[in-house]
């Protein structure tokens, strides 16, 4: 492990020695990733401040410093959030960790690669302003278990049909952009035509919803699904002020 004066930037993965060229890389994804997913959860305009690399030769030290022009309020809250995130991970506690499910995703990957090769395990650190936190295995458990379908109940989701797979029966996702959501959805063979005919279109799908322990719908076992307008089609802002000024 290396000392804070070998760290090159405030925002610094270390990766343990002797680690594999695939292993390297995936880590190195997942850590951009997990920056840039919190850079995008915290600017107020969902647009996450510019990185720039900065490698430590001779050794598996990777950070990342600001470019000139990122807000550094909201550079700052990216070095408390990465932090926190993972500490709270560690402790067991998702919801304290403050992080979506895409930046969880990233921090999960990472926390895997520590465990990857179970007879030399990877350490794994991320450096916040010289301070050191580690990613343990425990992170990728704590996701997982969280994870895991908790309950189901009828209701519905909304989003557009973006992929359609045969696995032994017909499998959709439904997403939707806004709360970067992807549900999977399942559907009887009768309601094949009309699968066909909302392809690619914003849709509402009623049916039986599973949720992860944290609320999260997983999959719905479609019972309807129904055509909602494109975002093309609604009233354009003009126009809804018209319809208003119309109004008795």
């Amino acid at each position: 492990m290396v000392t804070p004066d070998r760290i090159p930037s405030d925002l610094t993965l270390e990766i343990g020695a002797d680690i594999s060229p695939d292993r390297f890389i995936a880590a190195v994804r997942a850590f951009f990733g997990y920056v840039e997913e919190v850079g995008q959860m915290l600017a107020p305009d969902g647009r996450a401040p510019a990185w720039l690399v900065r490698v430590r030769e001779g050794s598996n030290l990777i950070g990342v410093k600001p470019a000139p022009s990122a807000p550094i309020e909201i550079v700052r809250a990216v070095y408390a959030r990465v932090q926190s995130g993972v500490g709270s991970l560690a402790n067991g506690d998702i919801e304290q960790s403050g992080l979506n499910e895409a930046a969880l995703r990233h921090l999960r990957a990472l926390s895997d690669l520590t465990q990857a090769d179970k007879k030399r395990p990877t350490p794994v650190r991320i450096w916040v302003e010289r301070e050191p936190t580690s990613v343990v295995p425990e992170i990728s458990e704590t996701i997982r278990e969280d994870w895991r379908i908790d309950y189901h109940d009828m209701g519905t989701v909304e989003g557009r049909l973006e992929v359609i797979q045969d696995h032994g029966g017909l499998e959709l996702r439904v997403r939707d952009p806004a709360l970067r959501l992807t549900v999977k959805c399942y559907v009887p063979e009768e309601m094949l035509p009309n699968v066909f005919a909302q392809f690619q279109k914003r849709v509402e799908i009623f049916g039986l919803v599973h949720y992860r322990r944290n609320g999260t719908p997983v999959s719905i076992e479609a019972s309807t699904i129904d055509p909602l307008p494109d975002d093309d089609d609604l009233p354009t802002p003009e126009e809804v002020r018209g319809i208003l000024r119309a109004l008795p």
